[in-house]
C-alpha cells in the first residue's frame, strides 16, 4: 500500500507529529510495543488477502448466472448481468467497494503503527538501556495469537 497525492491526510497525522516532536506521552511496557507492531502487521496482511480476493471477484469473467449467450443459443438473463455488475462494483469498482473500505482500514492501521513506532523510537532513542531491552524483546518475545475475530455479537455470548 502506498500513499499518493490523491489520498486524504492521515487521520492520526496530528498525533504522529505530536509524538515526533516529543509532546505526546504514552506509558506502556516495551513488550506492548512489540505486540502492537506485530498485530498491526498481522491485520495489514489480512486486509491485503481480502483485497486480493476482491480483485479476483472483480475480474472473474464468467459467473454462470446466464449473463452470457451460450453455444446452444440460450438467451442471456438481464438479472444475471445485473448481479455480476453489482458484485464487481461492490468488490472493487466503486468508492464504497469492499476493496476501498479495506484500503481505508489499512491506512488507519498503518497510522497507528507509525504512531506507536514513533513513540517507541523516542523512548529507545533517548535511553540506550531501553533500546537494548526493546531489541531483545523484539527478538525473543514469543508470538501472541491475535484476538479471535467476532463477526456477530449476541447478548450472553
Amino acid at each position: 500500500m502506498t500513499n499518493d497525492d490523491k489520498t486524504s491526510p492521515s487521520p492520526l497525522a496530528n498525533l504522529i507529529t505530536e509524538a515526533r516532536e516529543g509532546r505526546l506521552t504514552v506509558r506502556m511496557d516495551l513488550e506492548k510495543f512489540v505486540y502492537i507492531d506485530r498485530d498491526c502487521e498481522y491485520f495489514k496482511d489480512q486486509i491485503q488477502k481480502i483485497q486480493t480476493t476482491m480483485t479476483a471477484i472483480s475480474r472473474q469473467d464468467k459467473w454462470d448466472l446466464g449473463e452470457h449467450f451460450t453455444a446452444q443459443g440460450d438467451r442471456d438473463l438481464v438479472s444475471g448481468k445485473t448481479m455480476v455488475r453489482r458484485w464487481r462494483d461492490k468488490s472493487q469498482g466503486s468508492e464504497n467497494s469492499v476493496y476501498a473500505v479495506m484500503e481505508s482500514h489499512y491506512k488507519v492501521i498503518e497510522d497507528f503503527q507509525t504512531l506507536f513506532r514513533t513513540v517507541r523510537e523516542r523512548i529507545t532513542g533517548i535511553d540506550t538501556d531501553q533500546a537494548a531491552k526493546y531489541k531483545d524483546l523484539e527478538t525473543n518475545l514469543p508470538q501472541q495469537a491475535p484476538a479471535a475475530p467476532k463477526i456477530f455479537s449476541w447478548p450472553g455470548l
